[in-house]
């Protein structure tokens, strides 16, 4: 038996996958640490005055750290030779937090086993894997799909804005995570988003509602599960999603839910809820306003309709009037050649980014 009693023969075949993308990928992509010792081990366990949990203290017997797809995220190791160490991410409370993202993403391991994403600048937590090693072999096989045989990025990966993958690209890499965690609540919800960008509703609201199940603590999921039915036409259950969404986000911060929660329900109920929400926060019909003459202003159609919607559910009353916008003609010079694109950004998070699921009103 190995150190925490577990058979050597079983953590090698259990990082089986991981060494078998680390031979076929191309060099650099993923790049690992030697073996931490024994007393290295040790040494993290008092310094962090916790037992690390056995896989990931495996994975560490094996490979002292990690970067992977060019520090798209970091796995922390232990030794002094380690790109991250444990001890510069680990808190004095809570969940050992034991990787970190491009976009300063914190991966961390609760009491049993799974794996939470938590967000630069936010307490939410996201769940992101059920264990430590299903964690790592979804997000290694989401991401290999953005690169090529020569560790470049594939063409036509990202949208033209260069920012974001592809909705078909984000549905690969989400369908390719789940066969390795199929327990990925954060992948699930990934897939849903793709879906819906894809125009396949009713697939994506069946996705979302997976997601929802896997994390049912998480509110975006019942935020996007209730944009995604109400995109259906099913305005009865998306208002049970943001209402669901706005009583795991109280105070102030949920008040939006609330809103898309009244603009889904109409009627009576719709008036209940938009007096609820105003009543958690008075400024709503203000801040709804503002985002409807900034979306006019910046020429957003669709951004300006969605809040002009909302608004017309809290207070329709503040709806200010259409503005007139006249275009100005200036002579110009001839137009420079374009310069080519830059390249893209590497993906900031463990998953495609979000369009369109961002916190409500942001």
């Amino acid at each position: 038996m190995s150190r925490r009693g577990r058979p050597p023969s079983r953590a090698a075949a259990f990082f089986d996958h991981f060494r078998a993308a680390l031979a076929r990928l191309p060099a650099g992509l993923i790049r690992v640490g030697p073996p931490a010792s024994a007393e290295e081990l040790a040494t993290a366990e008092a310094a962090l005055r916790r037992p690390l949990p056995a896989e990931y203290a495996a994975f560490l017997q094996s490979f002292d750290g990690a970067d992977l797809f060019q520090e798209t995220i970091v796995v922390a190791g232990v030794g002094r030779q380690a790109d991250l160490r444990l001890e510069a991410l680990a808190e004095p409370a809570g969940p050992l937090v034991f990787a970190a993202g491009a976009a300063d993403q914190r991966y961390a391991l609760l009491d049993d086993g799974r794996v939470v994403r938590q967000d630069a600048g936010s307490d939410e937590r996201a769940l992101a894997g059920s264990g430590f090693g299903a964690w790592l072999d979804a997000t290694v096989a989401a991401h290999q799909i953005l690169f090529g045989p020569d560790g470049e990025y594939a063409p036509d990966v990202f949208d033209p804005s260069g920012e974001e993958v592809t909705p078909l690209v984000a549905l690969r890499q989400a369908e390719r995570a789940l066969k390795q965690d199929p327990g990925a609540a954060g992948w699930a919800h990934a897939r849903g988003l793709a879906l819906g960008r894809l125009g396949r509703t009713p697939a994506a609201v069946e996705a979302l509602e997976q997601a929802a199940t896997l994390d049912p603590d998480n509110p975006w999921l019942w935020f996007d599960l209730g944009r995604a039915t109400l995109e259906a036409g099913q305005a009865g259950r998306a208002a049970e999603g943001f209402q669901r969404a706005a009583a795991l986000e109280p105070g102030p911060g949920g008040a939006m839910l609330l809103a898309w929660a009244a603009r889904a329900a109409g009627g009576a109920d719709g008036r209940r809820l938009a007096a609820e929400a105003l009543q958690r926060d008075p400024g709503l019909s203000a801040a709804l306003v503002r985002a409807v003459e900034s979306a006019a202003a910046e020429g957003d159609p669709a951004a300006q309709a969605e809040a002009t919607a909302l608004l017309a559910a809290v207070d329709p009353a503040a709806i200010p009037p259409p503005r007139v916008r006249l275009k100005v003609v200036e002579a110009t010079e001839p137009a420079l050649p374009t310069p080519p694109p830059a390249r893209p950004p590497r993906p900031s998070r463990g998953g495609p980014r979000r369009s369109g699921a961002r916190r409500p009103g942001s």
